[in-house]
């Protein structure tokens, strides 16, 4: 992102701090959490210590129900960092976390970053560019396939930026609502929602009221940062960007969260621009 974009004119906080804040207050306030690498373990430390939160989170690699106690030095360093090991309920494996919980129905919602979103909310975490001859190889898929496909709800984190929010995936490592109304259940999948977008510039929602099998299906620009006008979104996004009637504007940050997730991300291993 350009400076332009990291920062809010006259605002205490960065766009990646909200972005940040506003994923942790989407989640819900019980049930199961499955965090995905990256930005989602900050927001999911911060909503277990920001909100008073029953949401019992877990990582892929096999820590669940982490309960980070009050003093906790910092957010883990990924999803699998030792400090994990202090205060999860139990620490067990992939096979447990991919198999037993998301094969088994368990996971209420899934927090996903990636390097590209596209209107039906399909993520890609693979290449960017031609499979066969990519421009850029990513990280790979981990466990995001399988919290896309089995979680009962996902909520996507993502920079706003138009090389990012694109008309397509350039691959679909980890399906929202594939094409359309009824890709879901063609593909074998159930249907999923309500799912969500929180970007450094606003929170999408999606235009289908059942989960995939009617409607668009596509993003909804649904609320906005403060000081940040549809335009401007619209300029970040690669498709003609479906508004709502009535966009509202986002609660800046407390005091008290931004003082949280500053203090979660001691290192700036999350909120250094170029990482995010």
């Amino acid at each position: 992102m350009s400076e332009e974009t990291e920062t809010i004119p006259g605002a205490d906080y960065t766009l990646a701090e909200m972005m940040c804040v506003v994923a942790a207050r989407e989640l819900p306030r019980s049930g199961v959490a499955m965090l995905g690498m990256g930005l989602p373990v900050l927001s999911g430390t911060l909503a277990k210590l920001a909100y008073d939160s029953d949401l019992r989170i877990c990582t892929e690699v096999g820590a669940f129900d982490w309960q980070p106690w009050p003093e906790v030095p910092r957010a883990p360093i990924g999803i699998h960092d030792l400090i994990l090991n202090h205060g999860s309920v139990m620490v067990t494996d992939m096979v447990d976390a991919l198999g037993t919980l998301l094969m088994g129905g368990n996971a209420d919602v899934g927090l996903l970053g990636a390097a590209q979103i596209d209107r039906f909310g399909n993520l890609n975490t693979l290449v960017m560019g031609d499979y066969r001859a990519p421009e850029r190889r990513l990280g790979g898929t981990g466990g995001n396939t399988e919290i896309a496909c089995l979680a009962k709800q996902v909520v996507s984190i993502m920079p706003q930026e138009r090389r990012r929010f694109v008309d397509r995936v350039d691959f679909n490592t980890s399906p929202g609502y594939i094409d359309g109304p009824g890709a879901r259940r063609r593909a074998g999948l159930q249907p999923q929602g309500p799912n969500r977008v929180v970007s450094t510039f606003g929170v999408f929602s999606f235009d289908t009221p059942d989960g995939g099998d009617t409607d668009s299906c596509e993003m909804v620009l649904e609320a906005v940062f403060p000081n940040l006008d549809p335009d401007v979104v619209q300029a970040e996004t690669g498709w003609p960007l479906k508004v709502a009637e009535t966009v509202r504007e986002v609660e800046p940050p407390t005091n008290d969260e931004l003082t949280l997730i500053r203090r979660l991300d001691p290192y700036h291993f999350y909120l250094t621009p170029g990482r995010y």
